[in-house]
C-alpha cells in the first residue's frame, strides 16, 4: 500500500518560520508533500531555510512579513493565490516574550508582546479565512501556537502569558465563527521547547544551550525539554487530514511539565493534610 503524503498538494503559510518551531513545522510540512510560504521579519534567515528547502527537492518560497501590519498580512495572501493558486494551511508560530515583573515593565514593552503575539493571531485568522473562502467547499485549517505557560500563572511572564491566553479564546471563537466555511481552528500549546527565544536568557545567565536544556527539562514528566520537531509533528496532526474532526480543541504538548506542576503541588498539600488529619 502506498504510503502517502499527510499534506500533499496542500499551500502553506508558517509564520515565523525562520528559526525555531516555525522552521521546524515548515521542513516537516514539505516533507510532507506541502508548498509552503515561510513569512517572517528576519529575511536572512528565512530566505536561508526556504533555500535548504528547495535544495532537497521541496517547495518553499520566502515572503517578508511583519505580522503586526495587516497591509503585510493583506499582500502575503495575495502573493500566495497568485503564486499557488489557493491557500489550505495557516499556522500562527511567530511570537515574542521575555521575562519581566510588572512593575518593571514598560507600556511599549506590554503592547509590543501583545501586538506581536495575540494581534497578528486575529490579522491571520481574517485574512486566512477570505484566503481560504476561495477554495470553496474544501474548506482548510488554522492552527495557533499558544503555550503551556497559560494554564498555570508565572511571574514574570504577564505579558507573554496573556497575549497567549488571548490566543486560547480567540482559536475557539474563530472555530465557532468559521466553521460553516469548513474552516477548523485548533491551538497548540507547546511546553518546555528548546528553542532561539531562550537565547537570551541562556546568554543572561552564562550558561552552556545544553546546560540550559538539562535544568529546564527536569521541569518535565518526561525528563527533557521538547525538540521543535515534536511540537511540529503535532502541528501536522491539526493541519491535515487526519485532524479533519478537530476543531476548537486545544493540544498539549508539553512532556507532562503541566502535570509535575500540579504533582508538586499536591505533595505538599498531601505531606501537610497527613499532619492534620492523623489517624486516631
Amino acid at each position: 500500500m502506498k504510503n502517502e503524503k499527510k499534506l500533499e498538494g496542500k499551500v502553506c503559510i508558517i509564520t515565523g518560520a525562520a528559526s525555531g518551531i516555525g522552521k521546524a513545522t515548515a521542513q516537516l510540512f514539505t516533507k510532507e508533500g506541502a508548498r509552503v510560504i515561510i513569512a517572517d521579519i528576519q529575511e536572512d534567515k528565512g530566505k536561508i531555510v526556504a533555500d535548504s528547502i528547495t535544495g532537497e527537492g521541496g517547495t518553499a518560497s520566502f515572503f517578508h512579513l511583519d505580522v503586526t501590519n495587516e497591509d503585510g498580512w493583506a499582500d502575503i495572501m495575495a502573493y500566495t493565490l497568485k503564486t499557488y493558486g489557493r491557500l489550505n494551511v495557516l499556522v500562527n508560530d511567530a511570537g515574542i516574550g521575555f521575562m519581566k515583573s510588572i512593575a518593571d515593565m514598560s507600556l511599549s514593552e506590554w503592547r509590543m508582546v501583545l501586538s506581536t503575539n495575540l494581534d497578528s493571531t486575529f490579522l491571520g485568522i481574517k485574512h486566512a479565512a477570505l484566503a481560504i473562502a476561495k477554495n470553496g467547499v474544501k474548506g482548510g485549517s488554522i492552527v495557533n501556537v499558544s503555550s503551556s505557560l497559560t494554564l498555570k500563572p508565572s511571574p514574570g511572564h504577564a505579558a507573554y502569558s496573556v497575549s497567549k491566553s488571548g490566543v486560547n479564546m480567540l482559536t475557539k471563537i474563530a472555530a465557532i465563527e468559521l466553521a460553516g466555511q469548513n474552516i477548523r481552528v485548533n491551538t497548540i500549546y507547546p511546553g518546555p521547547t528548546l528553542t532561539p527565544i531562550w537565547d537570551p536568557l541562556i546568554s543572561q545567565m552564562e550558561m552552556t544551550k545544553e546546560a540550559f536544556g538539562k535544568i529546564a527539562g527536569e521541569t518535565t514528566l518526561l525528563g527533557h525539554m521538547a525538540r521543535a520537531t515534536d511540537i511540529a509533528y503535532s502541528i501536522l496532526h491539526l493541519a491535515s487530514d487526519q485532524g479533519g474532526f478537530v476543531t476548537g480543541a486545544e493540544l498539549l504538548v508539553d512532556g507532562g511539565e503541566v502535570l509535575k506542576r500540579d504533582q508538586k503541588i499536591f505533595d505538599v498539600v498531601s505531606d501537610a493534610a497527613k499532619t492534620v488529619f492523623k489517624s486516631p
